[in-house]
């Protein structure tokens, strides 16, 4: 059978909080890539959050070089690593990307969105046709599930 899953960024963890993320639906069906959860090392549930961690493997390795390469130069709406803002962005659709084809590989696959507000992470998912979601809709699907 196949089940929704998620790629969850920074701002959809702060979105939910603690009591959301310790839930049954958000443990079995959420995933951190490791670099969102280097940006979310202030959580007070962060030790917990590492168990749901999404591994930079070589094929995410491949999708990021393959979101960097649409980037035009000068851009710094996805990634500005002067400013120090979005370093993980590009790693959160790659990581969608790699789970995306780990699952293409299977008889029923498993559909990953990622769950974000983040506007030029949403117009990369699109550009790459990763579905997205918001914090909001998880929030309810999670709330639904207790």
């Amino acid at each position: 059978m196949s089940t929704q899953r998620f790629m969850v960024d920074n701002n959809a963890l702060t979105f939910l909080g603690e009591r959301r993320r310790r839930s049954v639906t958000f443990r079995e069906r959420c995933r951190i890539p490791e670099d969102v959860l280097r940006e979310a090392e202030g959580a007070p549930d962060h030790a917990s959050l590492l168990s749901l961690a999404f591994a930079v493997t070589p094929s995410v390795l491949r999708y990021v070089r393959r979101v960097m390469a649409t980037i035009p130069l000068g851009n710094t709406e996805l990634i500005d690593l002067y400013g120090y803002k979005g370093t993980a962005d590009p790693v959160l659709v790659a990581s969608a990307l790699a789970a995306l084809d780990q699952e293409a590989l299977t008889l029923l696959p498993d559909r990953w969105s990622i769950v974000t507000l983040d506007k030029a992470v949403l117009a990369t998912a699109a550009a790459f046709g990763v579905h997205t979601t918001t914090p909001t809709e998880l929030a309810h699907l999670i709330d639904a599930s207790v």
